[in-house]
């Protein structure tokens, strides 16, 4: 086929071939180039401000300072000590929950740090201050944290908030009878048979009788006994449930008025009633 000179799909044989540029020289990759650097200077930007913010939040410049010294307090004393790295770590520890700063629970390493900022979380009630760990710590101490909230608040709905199922039955339980004192029961689906248990529970607790235990059977039995078992009206060293089942008075300490407490009696193997 002869060639065209016309045509401009060909080129005159004393001309060079056109020569593709290296990617980074060619002006429509430019445009990508500089989107990418943005897109990484921005990250870096809100990375940094996201820090500063968290560190103005959680991190008081003065306590952690307080913290510091009595660190370095400490440090005298744990060079003596015959394992000085543990009573430095407990040190440690001590400061940070005492000043409530996570951050200086940095200086610890595995459990130990994970505990010290668990606790800090706990007293605080903030599953922010988490954040100075991670993965399944991160969450377990996020999940106590919100336990520790719900109950000082005594707000049942908070519980439901903790993804580990075991602690969030445990908030739960340990806050039922708020809903049920609320009557609130249906509101949070609370089992009728539970909200019952409670109410009669409370009132056997109301009247002061452990007799009233004898209604319930199985666990709800144990339950209403171990209320009794913690209540000791006359300080006499034993329980309201424990005088009870001797015959004693639950609201005189000496009940034969010979001189010696009931639960003196019964120690040394003397009938408290004679």
């Amino acid at each position: 086929m002869p060639i065209d000179p016309n045509n401009q799909n060909y080129f005159s044989l004393d001309e060079q071939a056109p020569v593709a540029l290296p990617w980074w020289k060619v002006r429509k990759n430019h445009m990508r180039m500089l989107a990418v650097v943005g897109i990484v200077i921005g990250v870096g930007v809100v990375g940094y401000y996201g820090y500063q913010t968290y560190s103005l939040t959680h991190v008081d410049v003065a306590k952690v300072d307080q913290a510091k010294n009595i660190i370095e307090n400490a440090a005298a004393s744990c060079a003596t000590d015959k394992d000085p790295k543990a009573c430095e770590d407990r040190a440690r520890s001590d400061a940070a929950r005492t000043t409530g700063q996570s951050s200086v629970c940095s200086g610890l390493a595995d459990k130990k740090l994970t505990n010290c900022v668990t606790l800090i979380a706990m007293d605080s009630g903030d599953k922010d201050v988490c954040s100075e760990l991670s993965g399944l710590d991160q969450s377990t101490c996020e999940d106590e944290a919100i336990f520790a909230a719900a109950t000082k608040a005594k707000d049942y709905s908070m519980c439901s908030s903790i993804t580990d199922d075991a602690t969030k039955a445990t908030c739960q339980a340990q806050l039922v009878s708020v809903v049920i004192a609320a009557g609130e029961c249906s509101k949070y689906g609370i089992n009728d048979s539970i909200c019952g248990f409670q109410g009669k529970l409370d009132a056997v607790v109301a009247s002061g009788n452990p007799a009233g235990c004898a209604q319930f059977s199985g666990d709800q039995a144990a339950t209403c006994e171990d209320v009794f078992l913690s209540i000791d009206q006359d300080s006499d060293g034993l329980s309201l449930l424990e005088e009870y089942k001797l015959g004693t008075s639950d609201t005189n300490a000496d009940t034969d008025g010979d001189g010696y407490t009931d639960s003196q009696e019964v120690a040394s193997g003397h009938d408290p009633l004679k």
